[in-house]
């Protein structure tokens, strides 16, 4: 996924001063509090569009393989806007997409927390590892999202980690539905992440992400990105809808 320079919408400059605020406020990790010391800045090793499973191919279920070739449809025609909101319209791209990014991003660690800024959008995302009051988000039985209080998802919902050994867990759940795995594989509301975060030495790190939901996928499947350490330096502006392709795109498949 090639994500070119992004905009800050009003949600994503929300969310990126409360992390920042956050991380400034917060005391300084203590080093026992945590198993590893995660933080820095992060880039992808290899720059990729898709994830790429371990062991052969995405086990789709039927649903789930007709998504897939209708996406596949909607690129080669770029009609990104039948299919992939963070092309057409600057938005987030979501999770675990955005572990995709070729930007780079920033961790911060502090006892009950863990923070990540993203390079595009400044967009950020959340680990509760204790200490966060998540308040539930519920719409009214009468509007357009339907009845029965449903829960509203999140393209990055706030996840919840803790340590087990060198290795930090961190699941998500209670996403949106209109947001991609990767540039291509759908999901639905019922999508579930595990990643296992650790380092591999002290300038790599790697993160094994286990992707589940019964409707798109016939079983749990696997895949493995790696970071590489960079420089500290700040992070650009960014502003998506100025650098938008002539196609309309801001995220180039």
């Amino acid at each position: 996924m090639k994500i070119t320079r992004a905009a800050r919408s009003p949600s994503s400059i929300g969310w990126a001063l409360c992390l920042a605020m956050a991380a400034a406020v917060l005391p300084a990790r203590a080093p026992a509090a945590d198993s590893v010391n995660l933080e820095g800045t992060w880039k992808i090793s290899a720059p990729q569009l898709a994830f790429r499973p371990e062991g052969g191919s995405i086990p789709f279920t039927d649903i789930g393989r007709k998504r897939y070739a209708q996406n596949k449809d909607n690129l080669a025609k770029r009609a990104y806007e039948e299919y992939d909101y963070a092309t057409a319209r600057c938005a987030s791209p979501g999770l675990p997409r955005l572990m995709l990014t070729p930007e780079r991003f920033r961790i911060w660690q502090r006892p009950g927390w863990i923070g990540f800024q993203f390079e595009w959008n400044r967009l950020a995302r959340e680990v509760d590892m204790g200490s966060l009051i998540q308040p539930q988000r519920r719409v009214a039985a009468d509007s357009l999202f339907g009845a029965d209080d449903a829960i509203v998802g999140r393209a990055v919902p706030i996840s919840k980690g803790h340590w087990e050994g060198d290795t930090l867990v961190v699941a998500t759940e209670g996403f949106q539905n209109n947001t991609l795995i990767d540039n291509l594989v759908p999901h639905g509301y019922d999508l579930k992440t595990t990643e296992r975060i650790r380092l591999k030495g002290a300038n790599t790190l790697e993160d094994r992400i286990t992707i589940e939901d019964p409707r798109y996928f016939t079983r749990p499947w696997r895949t493995v990105v790696t970071y590489q350490r960079q420089p500290d330096d700040p992070f650009p502006e960014n502003v998506c809808l100025v650098t938008r392709t002539a196609e309309g795109a801001a995220v180039k498949p």
